[in-house]
């Protein structure tokens, strides 16, 4: 069974357009695939950004991890929230993050 760790959040599209998304979206995974393998129970990570929402861009960063103690070790790190905040800082606040956990269907 594996967990799945969502970080994500609105952009409003007049302050950050899709185009100049991809730049920023590209450095937090980049970020998360090179420092994430060296945590226990890591397994993948992806990011993603609405294209059907015309006043707000939705932007989803998730990792997988295997077991829950793994996930835990992982939330209480930090590292997604604080590269997704350095890379999208002026246009986010660390309280419009959206911070959701899923775990898989056997």
């Amino acid at each position: 069974m594996s967990y799945l760790y969502e970080v994500s959040f609105n952009v409003d599209p007049k302050a950050l357009s899709k185009e100049k998304l991809n730049i920023p979206l590209e450095k937090v995974l980049g970020y998360m695939k090179t420092l994430f393998p060296s945590q226990k129970g890591w397994m993948d990570a992806r990011a993603f950004f609405s294209l059907n929402e015309k006043n707000n861009t939705y932007v989803v960063c998730i990792s997988e991890w295997e077991y829950w103690e793994d996930l835990e070790n992982h939330r209480k790190s930090n590292l997604s929230e604080d590269k997704v905040l350095e890379e999208f800082g002026p246009h986010i606040k660390e309280k419009d993050l959206i911070i959701r956990i899923f775990e898989e269907v056997d």
